[in-house]
């Protein structure tokens, strides 16, 4: 049997970015209320100040600072209102000393106004005269000119998901278009004589089992179901990738090969699961080699997911990726690999790590990496030893590649570099969050 020549996970994300430099990045012009969790193609830069003029805080009443000051409640300021100025309209009258502008949240202040007295510590006793028994400060309860968003100042990063949060800044800038990213599109082809569909034997609507007979179609005890296309899926569309299609095929060379061109043809990324080793029904190579023409890698030296495959189809501009049939090993390598190259080609944030405590040891194979799932716990550790505030134990899940339920019992993963031959109790580590 042919040993897999394995790269580094590092190598290995290093041959795809290069072999893909000129893969394009489709983008394309949508209305910005239409731009929740799409990514901004390019950088966004305001075009006007806000506010746009001085705006008032509060209801209250515009004056010139150094008017107020020394007033209270025994020794009040006594001052002509010179203007009421409600919320839509321009403010008309430049203030002189011993006047006041009556004014609402969000109202222009008046040219000359240096602050605003609230309306409780404001009474009038006379047509058009307040008296003032609050002493304020220059631009006390004012909005300055360009105090939220300045001319000229980035809004949005290219490569930042947009959200409510920026869709409200680029309506405050009457930004009516944004350039985002389209996602990238994935076909997910399973491969295996011993698939059926997830749905075969499974539950009813009102939960009780299906009865596990051949005569009623559902699943026979030498088959498994197929996790890879639902959980695959899932974890693409998570990521902001678009499902083109999950195709499932038996253990057949010829249903391989015309499926892996089939994704080829309509997706910017093929993955393929199982078939990836070097058994007698292990295809996946093959397959690759005959759609790509030069396979980039060939096994990646980190566990779960040695079998790893990577090839390029530059003619239709397509990654193809043979994973492992393992469900945890599969889903791994395709967020260690497959959304590592989206967050580069895109200038997407660095996912989250998370300080964290490990809580045992944890012993990993040295001359490759560890990919070990944990669960956070809350602790607090001594200040001086682990620095100030609440920390967080990771604790080990163990389990081997085939188990997909560790997923969900772990909060994340860590990689225990090659040259290590594990992890102490009481190490600082870094978790990479889900």
């Amino acid at each position: 049997m042919k040993l897999l020549h394995t790269d580094t996970l590092q190598e290995a994300r290093e041959k795809l970015e290069r072999h893909t430099q000129s893969f394009p990045v489709q983008v394309k012009w949508v209305k910005s209320r239409e731009a929740r969790n799409r990514v901004c193609a390019c950088d966004v830069y305001a075009g006007e100040n806000v506010p746009s003029f001085r705006r008032s805080t509060v209801d209250g009443f515009a004056v010139l600072a150094e008017d107020s000051f020394g007033a209270g409640e025994s020794n009040p300021v006594f001052l002509e209102v010179a203007e009421r100025i409600p919320i839509e309209k321009k403010a008309r009258i430049p203030l002189e000393s011993g006047q006041a502008a009556q004014v609402q949240t969000g109202s222009m202040i008046p040219e000359g106004a240096a602050a605003v007295v609230m309306a409780e510590y404001c009474e009038a006793y006379a047509a058009d005269k307040i008296l003032v028994n609050k002493s304020v400060s220059a631009g006390e309860n004012i909005a300055q000119i360009g105090e939220d968003i300045r001319k000229g100042e980035r809004l949005i990063r290219r490569g930042q998901k947009i959200t409510s949060r920026e869709i409200g800044m680029l309506a405050s800038l009457g930004i009516k278009k944004v350039l985002v990213a389209e996602p990238f599109t994935v076909t997910i082809i399973s491969t295996g004589d011993e698939l059926t569909d997830p749905e075969e034997g499974g539950m009813e609507e009102d939960g009780t089992t299906k009865e596990q007979t051949e005569e009623n179609g559902s699943m026979p005890e030498s088959r498994i179901r197929d996790i890879n296309s639902w959980s695959l899926a899932a974890l693409a569309e998570e990521n902001g990738f678009l499902v083109r299609e999950c195709i499932r095929t038996g253990d057949v060379e010829s249903d391989i090969c015309q499926a892996v061109l089939r994704g080829s043809e309509q997706s910017d990324i093929v993955v393929l699961s199982g078939g990836s080793s070097k058994g007698e029904k292990d295809y996946s190579l093959s397959a690759l080699e005959q759609a790509a023409g030069t396979i980039l890698t060939h096994g990646i030296s980190i566990k779960p997911g040695k079998p790893t495959i990577l090839a390029c189809d530059q003619k239709r501009q397509t990654i193809l990726a043979g994973l492992p049939g393992h469900p945890l090993a599969a889903w791994l390598m395709f967020r260690l690999l497959l959304c590592d190259w989206q967050e580069k080609k895109l200038g997407l944030p660095k996912k989250r790590l998370l300080p964290a405590v490990m809580q045992e040891n944890v012993s990993s194979n040295q001359g490759r990496e560890t990919c070990l799932l944990v669960r956070l716990q809350e602790v607090r550790e001594e200040e001086e030893e682990m620095g100030a505030g609440v920390l967080y134990g990771a604790c080990p899940v163990y389990t081997k590649s085939g188990s997909i339920s560790s997923l969900s019992r772990a909060d994340g993963f860590l990689l225990i570099p090659r040259n290590r031959e594990g992890l102490k109790k009481g190490e600082r580590v870094y978790v990479e969050l889900w």
